[in-house]
C-alpha cells in the first residue's frame, strides 16, 4: 500500500527584535486604518520631549507628521500608523529542507514517459515505479503521480513544489524564504501570467536578498479652519473626497465645523527602504513586484549580449575532406535555405545580423576548437548537428552561456528534458503519438478503428500505443490480419449499414500499402452506406505522389512532422534556389534547403519582433514546418509540438493542417 504524503517543511523562526515595537498611546480608526497618536501637551515641548516620552525617534515623528519639523502645537495630534508600530521583523528565518521520506506530486501531461518524468526529477525509472506501481503498465494525462522528493533533491539544496489551488508566486516565495528572482530564475516556464495549480516548480529554499522597496506613507497635515470654510471647501481645495476627510476627522461634523477648528488632511510620500526579502509579507511581496513581473522575467532570462542579432552554426559541413561522408550534402542545403531565407527579410531587420558559420569537420578535436571561440559567447541561437557527441557538447555549452541551441537534426535526443536552453524542433515521438491519440478521441470517437496487422512485417511502435490507447478509452475495435491483398469482400463483412470505420494499418512500409490499398478503395467505393477512412503513417508523405488518387479515394489522414506541399509557395522558392545557386536541391524527404529556409524566417521572425525564442508570439508557419513550442516542465526546455495532418479527400483536396494550432 502507497501511503500519499505531503510535503512537510519545518519552519524555524527566531524573533530578535522588532523595528518599531508597540507604543504605549491611545489608539482611533481613521479611515479603515488603525492609528496611534500622541496630543500635545504645550506649545514648549520639543520633539526631544516627545520623542523621549513616547518612544519613537525625531525622525519618524516627522516622517510620519511632516510639519512637526517646524515645530508643534498645544493640542496637535501625531499620528503613528499602528501597523508600522506593531510589525515585527525576522531577523533570522531559515526553511529546514529535509524531506526524507517525502514526496512531490506530479500531474501527468498528455506525450510524457515514464523515463522522461525520471529524468527530469533525476530520480530513477525504478523508483518512480516502486512509488506508482500502477504506471507500469502506462502513463495516463491527468494522472497524479508521486516523485520521491527525498532522492531528487540534488547538491545546489534544489526542492520541488507543487502548485496548490489559489496559490501565489508570492505565497510560494514567502514559505520558502526565498525571492521571486529566483523562482523565477529555476523556473522559465513560469511568469506574473502563467502560475498555475497543479504544476510542479523548482524551489531553492533561503535564497533572500537585499532589495529597495517603495512604499506610500500616509501624512497628516493639520490644517486650521477659517471662517466659512465647510468640509466640501477644504477637500475640493486638497483634491480628496470630502466623505474621506470626515473619516479621517470624526470628531468634528458638518454641523458644528467653525474657525480655528484642527482638520487633519491626509497626503502621501514615497519612502525608498533596502529590506531582505525574507522581511518582507506576502501582500508586500505582492506589492514590490507585481506591476514589474515582465521586467524581472526579462532580467532573469532574456540575454541582450549586445544590440546585434547572432546566428551561428555549428555543423559538420566537411568542406575541407576529400571525401565528405553522405550527410555532408544535406548540412550544406540547409545552409544554403537558410541564407535565401535571411536575405529575403534583410531590409525587414533593424539591427546588425551575423551569420557565423563553423564547420565542425565531423569529429570532436574541430567541435571543442570552435567552442573555445571567445566570440560564440555572443550568439544568440546555435544551430547544432545531429552527431550525439557533438550535440551533447554543445547543448553543455549553450546551458552553461545562456544560449538557445536550436536542435534541427536529431530526434530521438532528449536535452530538451531539464536544459532550459535546449530546443527541439522534431517534436519527440511519445508527444507526437499522443497527439494522434488526442486525434483519435477527439475526431473520431464515434467510428470504430479497424487494425489492419501485416503478418510479413513488424509492428510500428505508434501502432501499439494506439491500440493501448484505444483500449484504455473504451473505443470500439477490430482487427484484420493481413496475409494476402486485401479485398473488399474481406472488408465489408466486418462492415454494419450506417456506421463509420477509421483503418489503422500496423505499419508505414510501401510494401503492405500496396497489399491494402486497393481493397480499401474497392471497399469505399462498394459500401457507400458506411463512412471509411484511414490513418497514414510519417513515411506516407514519401508516397503521395504515387499514391495520391488512392488516398484520395480512400479518404486519408497523414501525420508527420513535416510536409512540403507542391504549391506555389514551394515553387517560387525552388525558383529562387536555383538562381541563387546555379541548381535545384537535393530532393529528400524533408527537403533539407526548404527546412534550412523554414528555421531561418522562425529567427528572422521572432528577432524581428523582439520577442523570445519558443514563446508563443514567436510562432511561426512554413512551407514545410511549422515551429509551435511548449516548455516540456517549467524548468525544461523547448519542442516544437507541431504535427502536421494531410487531409486527402475524395473530393480530390489535399488540406494541410496542424494538431496543435
Amino acid at each position: 500500500m502507497i501511503i500519499k504524503r505531503t510535503l512537510a517543511l519545518a519552519i524555524l523562526l527566531a524573533f530578535a527584535g522588532t523595528m518599531l515595537a508597540k507604543l504605549n498611546l491611545p489608539t482611533k480608526k481613521l479611515g479603515n486604518e488603525m492609528y496611534y497618536y500622541y496630543e500635545v501637551k504645550n506649545n514648549n515641548e520639543t520633539l526631544a520631549d516627545i520623542s523621549s516620552k513616547i518612544g519613537v525617534s525625531k525622525e519618524d515623528i516627522i516622517k510620519f507628521n511632516p510639519t512637526a519639523k517646524t515645530g508643534v502645537a498645544k493640542k496637535q495630534l501625531l499620528f503613528f500608523p499602528v501597523s508600522d508600530f506593531d510589525q515585527k521583523v525576522t531577523s533570522t528565518r531559515r526553511v529546514n529542507p529535509s524531506t526524507i521520506n517525502n514526496t512531490v506530486t506530479h500531474l501527468v501531461k498528455s506525450g510524457e514517459s515514464v523515463y522522461g518524468i525520471a529524468k527530469a526529477y533525476n530520480v530513477t525509472q525504478q523508483q518512480l515505479l516502486d512509488l506508482n506501481p500502477s504506471i507500469a503498465s502506462g502513463l495516463k494525462a491527468g494522472q497524479e503521480i508521486l516523485i520521491p522528493q527525498q532522492a531528487s533533491v540534488n547538491n545546489e539544496g534544489i526542492i520541488y513544489h507543487t502548485i496548490k489551488s489559489g496559490e501565489t508566486l508570492y505565497g510560494v516565495a514567502k514559505t520558502y524564504n526565498t525571492t521571486i528572482e529566483k523562482l523565477m530564475e529555476l523556473n522559465p516556464g513560469i511568469s506574473g501570467t502563467n502560475f498555475r495549480a497543479n504544476d510542479v516548480i523548482k524551489v531553492l529554499p533561503n535564497s533572500t536578498k537585499d532589495i529597495v522597496v517603495t512604499r506610500n506613507i500616509k501624512q497628516f497635515i493639520p490644517h486650521k479652519v477659517e471662517k466659512g470654510e465647510t468640509y466640501q471647501s477644504i477637500a475640493k481645495a486638497h483634491n480628496i473626497d470630502p466623505k474621506t476627510l470626515k473619516e479621517l476627522n470624526p470628531e468634528i461634523t458638518d454641523k458644528n465645523i467653525k474657525k480655528g477648528d484642527i482638520i487633519y488632511i491626509p497626503q502621501y510620500t514615497a519612502e525608498q527602504q533596502t529590506v531582505n526579502t525574507s522581511q518582507l509579507t506576502e501582500k508586500q511581496l505582492e506589492d514590490t513586484y507585481k506591476d514589474k513581473l515582465d521586467e524581472v522575467y526579462n532580467d532573469v532570462h532574456v540575454t541582450n549580449k549586445d544590440n546585434s542579432i547572432d546566428i551561428s552554426l555549428i555543423l559538420p559541413f566537411q568542406l575541407e575532406s576529400s571525401n565528405p561522408s553522405v550527410y555532408a550534402t544535406p548540412y550544406r542545403e540547409f545552409f544554403n535555405g537558410l541564407v535565401i531565407g535571411l536575405k529575403s527579410i534583410e531590409d525587414k531587420i533593424n539591427r546588425p545580423l551575423n551569420l557565423n558559420v563553423y564547420d565542425t569537420n565531423d569529429n570532436m578535436a574541430s567541435t571543442d576548437s570552435i567552442l573555445n571561440l571567445p566570440e560564440l559567447k555572443k550568439s544568440d541561437v546555435i544551430i547544432a548537428p545531429s552527431e550525439p557527441e557533438q550535440l551533447q557538447r554543445i547543448m553543455k555549452y549553450g546551458k552553461n552561456n545562456s544560449i538557445n541551441v536550436l536542435n534541427c537534426f536529431a530526434t530521438h535526443n532528449d536535452d530538451y528534458i531539464n536544459n532550459t536552453w535546449a530546443m527541439q524542433v522534431n517534436i519527440p515521438s511519445d508527444y507526437m503519438n499522443a497527439a494522434v491519440n488526442t486525434m483519435l478521441d477527439n475526431d473520431f470517437k464515434d467510428y470504430t478503428l479497424i487494425y489492419l496487422v501485416d503478418t510479413q512485417d513488424a509492428t510500428k511502435e505508434i501502432f501499439e500505443s494506439i491500440k493501448s490507447h484505444a483500449q484504455a478509452a473504451n473505443h470500439h475495435s477490430k482487427t484484420i490480419t493481413i496475409d494476402a491483398d486485401l479485398t473488399a469482400k474481406s472488408i465489408t463483412k466486418h462492415l454494419e449499414p450506417g456506421s463509420s470505420y477509421l483503418f489503422i494499418p500496423s505499419n508505414g512500409t510501401e510494401s503492405f500499402l500496396n497489399r491494402i490499398a486497393t481493397g480499401l478503395k474497392e471497399a469505399k467505393d462498394l459500401r457507400v452506406d458506411c463512412d471509411l477512412v484511414m490513418l497514414g503513417y510519417p513515411e506516407y508523405t514519401m508516397y503521395i505522389k504515387k499514391h495520391q488518387e488512392e488516398f484520395m479515394a480512400i479518404d486519408t489522414y497523414i501525420y508527420s512532422r513535416f510536409y512540403l506541399p507542391d504549391n506555389e509557395q514551394a515553387q517560387a522558392f525552388f525558383n529562387t534556389y536555383s538562381s541563387f545557386y546555379g541548381d535545384k536541391p537535393s530532393n529528400s524527404t524533408p527537403n533539407m534547403s526548404v527546412f534550412g529556409y523554414d528555421t531561418s524566417l522562425f529567427l528572422a521572425n521572432a528577432f524581428i519582433n523582439n520577442v523570445e525564442l519558443g514563446s508563443k508570439e514567436s510562432k511561426y508557419k512554413g512551407i514545410q514546418t511549422n515551429f509551435n513550442f511548449e516548455r516540456a516542465n517549467n524548468w525544461a526546455g523547448y519542442i516544437n509540438k507541431s504535427v502536421r495532418i494531410i487531409h486527402l479527400t475524395p473530393k480530390k483536396e489535399l488540406i494541410i493542417t496542424d494538431l496543435n494550432d
